[in-house]
């Protein structure tokens, strides 16, 4: 999924800039469908190397799959906000993500990362020093609650029954449509848990995760039609996200069914290479475009050099500061796992 990941965070960087599909915003789409690859990958994670028998991950299993993840996140994190930080007190300026005084509690938010995704409530908007962060606050929520959800399933259907609810209340209005059809966790659980069902059922269940990744595009198009219907349908993000729902399920399910070639060929070379660029790409593009000044861009040359810097930027980071710890990661996993 490296390439599809890479496309879905030029779809952020595109919509951050202005940028627009059908009057559409492709990046609301591009990270419902990161939600369910998340949910899809990080189940695939627990069970291969953090649940040491059925029953479920265990107090010390989970404690190593916190210490992944931070591991994951934070190098490229931390090293973009310093970034960003040192951008705004030379030469920057003040934007809608950062406006000074800046206090003790909004750098703790921005090295939490999880209260960004509470900034409606917090106004952690008001200082974030990677904007795009509050959906990698969503994304450590989900990693804090997953091992109960996969020691107790019964929890997990209700939860996403649960979470489903709290979606539909959005897509009718009697919640806020931004913040609980699309920002929140309690909105967006059960787009993870779909990802998590896909990989579960996979192996255990192929006939019922194929009539899954068949019927999420079905009810999109569905709930679709009965939100046109009722006058709900143009709220925000209604449509983006159907949209992320009806590609999001089939292209995870597709892309994970087929055996990865061994050795790696060219190709599956290319595409891990494309997959290690999207998260310093998620991270770093609104610094490219406020060190490059283009919030809007107007021409064709002006999008290349704003994509090419960010890409070039995180191969970069992604070299010096995230390859080392992945290889370490990836050895310590594997010790984890022998008796």
């Amino acid at each position: 999924m490296g390439t599809l990941r890479f496309f879905l965070a030029l779809l952020v960087l595109y919509s951050h800039a202005g940028g627009r599909i059908q009057q559409l915003n492709p990046g609301v789409t591009a990270v419902v469908v990161f939600y369910i690859i998340s949910g899809y990958v990080m189940t695939a994670l627990m069970r291969r190397y953090y649940c040491p028998s059925p029953a479920g991950p265990t107090l010390p299993s989970t404690a190593h799959f916190y210490l992944d993840r931070l591991l994951r996140l934070y190098p490229q994190y931390l090293f973009y906000a310093a970034a960003a930080t040192t951008w705004f007190y030379t030469i920057g300026h003040p934007t809608t993500f950062l406006q000074p005084p800046a206090h003790a509690i909004d750098w703790l938010r921005n090295l939490l990362i999880a209260p960004l995704n509470w900034y409606m409530f917090n106004g952690a908007d008001r200082f974030t020093l990677i904007p795009p962060a509050w959906s990698l606050g969503a994304e450590v929520q989900f990693y804090l609650v997953l091992p109960l959800l996969l020691r107790w399933p019964r929890l997990a259907a209700a939860c996403a029954a649960a979470s489903l609810a709290v979606q539909a209340a959005a897509w009718h209005g009697w919640l806020n449509p931004d913040w609980w059809g699309y920002r929140l966790l309690p909105g967006v659980l059960w787009l993870f848990l779909l990802g998590s069902a896909l990989q579960r059922w996979q192996r255990t269940r192929p006939r019922l995760a194929h009539a899954l990744a068949l019927g999420a595009p079905a009810a999109a198009v569905l709930v679709a039609l009965y939100l046109q219907a009722r006058g709900h349908l143009t709220q925000p993000y209604h449509r983006e996200v159907l949209l992320g729902l009806l590609l999001g399920a089939p292209l995870v399910h597709s892309l994970t069914r087929a055996p990865r070639a061994q050795p790696p060929t060219r190709h599956t070379r290319f595409d891990d290479m494309l997959g290690n660029l999207s998260y310093g790409i998620f991270l770093n593009h609104f610094l490219c475009i406020w060190l490059l000044g283009l919030e809007s861009p107007q021409d064709a040359a002006s999008w290349l050099a704003l994509m090419g810097a960010s890409i070039l930027a995180s191969a970069v980071t992604y070299l010096l500061l995230e390859r080392p710890i992945v290889h370490w990661r990836r050895h310590w996993r594997v010790a984890k796992m022998k008796p």
